[in-house]
């Protein structure tokens, strides 16, 4: 991958780590020792690497892949919310909070006043500090899907 303002590839990369649960992937940075700009920018970039690839959902072999898992609409505002620089600094398969669910961590919150969600994506302020501080939600047969920030 090309130098992003300022980000090199070591730093935008991805990382697969062990969970009992499945595929797991972080951004090999800390996402709060990237500056601001740099960190806009590579959640741009990210957008546009997931939009240049179609993928079988069914065959999960990387980020993008588990990208492809969630439900169209919170992949729609997983887009949206990395065109406008909030950084995505993990993803994985989950059983929390329901078996073979898929999970993201954004670096920050959700842009989420006064924005017009798809149908059925609901957006919840939880500000637990033992916990999250926001989660977008989608569920699709009973099992639901989650990104949190």
């Amino acid at each position: 991958m090309p130098k992003v303002r300022g980000v090199t590839p070591e730093r935008s990369a991805w990382r697969r780590y062990p969970s009992p649960d499945g595929l797991q992937f972080r951004c090999s940075a800390s996402p709060h020792a990237i500056p601001d700009a740099d960190a806009a920018a590579t959640a741009r970039e990210h957008a546009a690497q997931i939009r240049a690839r179609h993928q079988d959902p069914a065959i999960a072999v990387d980020w993008i892949s588990l990208v492809y898992r969630l439900p169209d609409g919170l992949r729609q505002v997983l887009l949206e919310e990395l065109d406008q620089g909030n950084l995505m600094v993990e993803i994985g398969e989950s059983s929390w909070p329901s078996p073979r669910c898929i999970v993201a961590m954004m670096r920050d919150r959700f842009h989420g006043e006064g924005r017009t969600w798809p149908a059925g994506v609901f957006w919840h302020v939880v500000n637990d500090p033992r916990q999250w501080r926001e989660d977008v939600s989608e569920s699709v047969d009973g099992q639901e899907f989650l990104l949190m920030a």
